[in-house]
């Protein structure tokens, strides 16, 4: 079935007798992001969606942790696939995985956080619960959504922005506090060690501190396949789609090229 909200969502390589792969985005990102991974892929259905509040599904609201889950849900009723999710996209495919569905293949991640208070950004002021309450006032949201932003793509590229495409990156601050808050106000909530399906995950060669707890905690409780990719940061599927393909590829035991 389709998801039950009018996300946008895209399938390249379309091939209905093909394997699936179904990819995840994390905050402040969008489907967009994986057009060069699945290049990579060709012999491989990539499905790209934009989840709630951000890019093409900007208008798809409330963008709550719930929802995230639920559209997931709805992506993957519709045919069997392994689920790689980047950042926060992977948070989701543990928690769905934590759940069990009939069609999950595996999980892929990279580096992507696990519930808590560690995530929070600091000098945000503002307070996770009422970010995970949606009482964020919408300029305040807007102004954390172009702080963060600047910093992951830097000043200099920001500028160079068209106003419309800065507008757009503001307003989906709102999805970015929302989601964040939920992550570490409590409800973003699995067990890990009820994860049944095959598990690999990604770390950069530059991580933080949380990266690496999370890895290694998500590694003992699952049992998860570990890999790093080489000089990368966190957006390895921006920088380094290559090594992604290859490790997606082995784990659907697939060869492409």
């Amino acid at each position: 079935m389709p998801p039950r909200r009018s996300i946008h969502v895209e399938i390249l390589n379309q091939n209905s007798s093909a394997p699936r792969v179904v990819t995840v985005h994390g905050a402040m990102d969008r489907g967009n992001s994986f057009r060069a991974l699945a290049k990579l892929l060709p012999s491989i259905e990539v499905l790209i969606w934009d989840r709630a509040g951000y890019a093409h599904s900007i208008a798809v609201a409330p963008a709550g942790a719930e929802d995230h889950l639920a559209d997931l849900v709805g992506i993957l009723d519709d045919k069997p696939a392994l689920v790689f999710g980047h950042s926060l996209g992977g948070t989701y495919a543990l928690w769905l995985a934590s759940l069990g569905h009939p069609n999950l293949l595996g999980v892929s991640t990279f580096e992507s956080p696990l519930p808590g208070g560690a995530w929070w950004g600091e000098g945000w002021d503002i307070d996770p619960h009422d970010a995970a309450l949606g009482r964020v006032p919408p300029e305040r949201s807007q102004a954390v959504a172009e702080r963060f932003l600047r910093r992951m793509i830097s000043d200099a590229t920001w500028e160079l922005l068209p106003e419309r495409t800065k507008a757009l990156r503001r307003a989906e601050g709102a999805a970015f506090i929302l989601e964040l808050g939920q992550l570490v106000d409590g409800a973003v909530r699995f067990d890990l060690d009820a994860i049944r399906t095959d598990v690999v995950a990604g770390i950069s060669s530059r991580p933080s501190s949380h990266h690496q707890l999370g890895l290694a905690r998500l590694a003992t409780a699952t049992c998860a396949t570990t890999y790093c990719v080489r000089n990368s940061r966190h957006g390895a599927h921006l920088t380094s789609p290559d090594a992604l393909a290859e490790v997606l590829g082995q784990q659907l035991k697939i060869e492409d090229g």
